[in-house]
């Protein structure tokens, strides 16, 4: 029986809708979708059909709990490119690191390599444990932007800290509009990828971007916004970012405090053009590997219909409530908090009370024991003088 081709494209169940993006650039380079293959559970994914081959981009971040590579599936003949794991990282069930240079793994991605590492930390990993790797960088850089897509006035601050937020309604009259990739992005598939279409409309939408996130930075240079990258103390990572933080304008934080010349919202450089060889090479890479290149737009969505499309109402409806049970509970946490303040401050009086009387005590006892001793002496003075 002869072959066909099938195509699968990753899913997640995680609290990162850059991780749907991903997904979402790699969507470009297929002519359908066939399947949908959980990446954390890549390696009990079978095909009922047998007789298929299953070509699968395996790009992201390997990998959370529960931990299964490689994959079994025969039927799978995967591209590894853009490839991330963490050097440092010790999961509560596994060391993704111990479990990839695995003989079996090893075997694995020798028999597909090279592999395309997503960043140079997971370069030097694969390399030092003879894996053939190459630096391919992040798929998202691959994100073609759509033409009917207007250019706005507003700013994108992707979780930034508040303090850099007040440092920049200070310098500017546009509005900057705080948002995050990450939530409660427990959903079902098609609301995720809703999701995500969202966000990449609102990066190229927007009239620039100021980041502490790859899956913002990253996409943002692919659809041509401006984007500036803060390197902070909370979610700047020098080995997740390794190589990566070299293709696109970067400041810590601090260092743009000083000097908003760096980046001026007003009139926000264009971005290095740095990336633009590794863009060029993942698209050949990918688009060679499955005939096919959709050279258009990310979007399968009207962004202006959102307001009428269930999931999108689905999602924006539930953090609302989500928000508000976060709220009613932080109100009996506050009540709790004041109660135990009470408590505290009757205990101190209390304590207070108690230590008076302990010193009374004392006191008294100290007073009466003087009195008798100096009784008793002067019993004994006047018997001895008699």
């Amino acid at each position: 029986m002869r072959r066909v081709t099938k195509y699968a494209l990753l899913t997640y169940s995680t609290e990162n809708v850059g991780d749907n993006i991903q997904s979402i650039a790699s969507r470009r380079f297929l002519p359908r979708v066939d399947y949908y293959i959980d990446r954390d559970r890549i390696g009990e994914w079978k095909n009922k059909n047998q007789h298929e081959t299953v070509k699968l981009i395996t790009s992201g971040w390997y990998m959370r709990s529960p931990f299964m590579w490689p994959p079994t599936d025969k039927t799978l003949d995967p591209l590894l490119i853009s490839m991330y794991i963490n050097p440092n990282q010790v999961d509560h069930k596994c060391v993704p690191q111990e479990v990839f240079k695995s003989e079996k793994s090893k075997r694995y991605l020798k028999k597909f390599g090279p592999v395309g590492a997503r960043d140079k930390s997971t370069l030097e990993y694969f390399k030092k444990n003879d894996i053939e790797a190459y630096f391919s960088g992040c798929i998202t850089l691959t994100l073609q932007r759509d033409p009917n897509i207007k250019k706005a006035g507003y700013i994108l601050a992707v979780d930034i800290s508040d303090k850099l937020y007040e440092y920049l309604l200070q310098k500017t009259d546009r509005k900057i509009i705080r948002m995050s990739p990450y939530g409660d992005f427990y959903l079902p598939e098609q609301s995720r990828f809703v999701v995500a279409e969202y966000f990449l409309y609102l990066y190229q939408s927007a009239y620039a971007v100021v980041t502490t996130r790859l899956h913002s930075v990253l996409p943002s240079m692919a659809l041509e916004t401006p984007v500036i990258l803060i390197k902070d103390d909370k979610n700047y990572d020098p080995v997740r970012y390794a190589g990566l933080d070299e293709l696109t304008r970067s400041a810590m934080e601090g260092e743009y405090l000083n000097n908003y010349e760096l980046f001026n919202l007003d009139e926000p450089p264009k971005n290095p053009t740095r990336y633009l060889k590794i863009r060029k090479d993942l698209i050949k890479r990918c688009s060679e590997y499955t005939g096919f290149d959709n050279n258009k737009t990310f979007l399968t969505i009207n962004p202006k219909q959102l307001i009428d499309d269930e999931n999108f109402i689905s999602v924006f409806t539930d953090s609302f409530s989500k928000r508000s049970s976060s709220m009613i509970n932080g109100w009996k946490v506050d009540e709790l908090r004041e109660y135990s303040d009470q408590l505290a401050n009757n205990l101190q009086k209390i304590q207070n009370a108690y230590d008076g009387l302990v010193y009374d005590y004392n006191s008294i006892k100290y007073t009466s024991l003087s009195y008798l001793t100096r009784a008793f002496k002067n019993r004994i003075s006047r018997k001895n003088k008699k």
